[in-house]
């Protein structure tokens, strides 16, 4: 049997050098993916939260109809609001649920307005700050959920009760 000399053999594993390159193109590729990456991120934390919205949205409106009850939407602030149903028993509005954005950068606007569906699942609020327009003969009024700097998501609201995200 023949054994190579160790003047010949190359000792298995990676030189400093080489380390070095490939630390310095990982960080440029870093740097290069994080900005992208970052609002990309930020965009789809809103449209999360404006599903989020027009599930709520679709619960109360559902609810409403179910129990035959006003049910509301309260946007406590810029990054918070609140979902109250009409107890059928005591005739009392009770928290259902809060949700609050702020951990994630986001907001809502406007804030401080309350929208009402009625017993029939028609939205009922006379507020006019909620960004009401037409659309043809179709009203309907608008809850934006932004990431700033980066997307506003519209959340429509049509008078009979259908909500959809733009």
């Amino acid at each position: 049997m023949i054994r190579a000399s160790s003047k010949t053999r190359r000792s298995a594993g990676f030189t400093l050098l080489e380390l070095a390159v490939s630390m310095t193109i990982l960080a440029i590729l870093a740097a290069i993916v994080a900005p992208p990456w970052a609002r990309y991120r930020a965009r789809m934390r809103a449209y999360s939260a404006a599903h989020e919205l027009r599930a709520e949205l679709t619960y109360i409106q559902g609810r409403s109809i179910d129990l035959e009850e006003e049910c509301r939407l309260l946007l406590d602030s810029e990054v918070q609001y609140s979902v109250y149903v009409r107890d059928p028993h005591s005739g009392e509005d009770e928290l259902y649920k809060r949700i609050n954005v702020a951990r994630e950068g986001l907001t809502f606007s406007p804030s401080g307005e309350v929208l009402v569906f009625g017993r029939g699942g028609w939205v009922e609020t006379t507020k006019t700050s909620l960004d009401d327009a037409s659309l043809g003969n179709i009203t309907f009024y608008t809850i934006t959920v932004s990431a700033p700097g980066v997307v506003d998501v519209p959340v429509r609201i049509h008078l009979n009760g259908k909500v959809e995200v733009r």
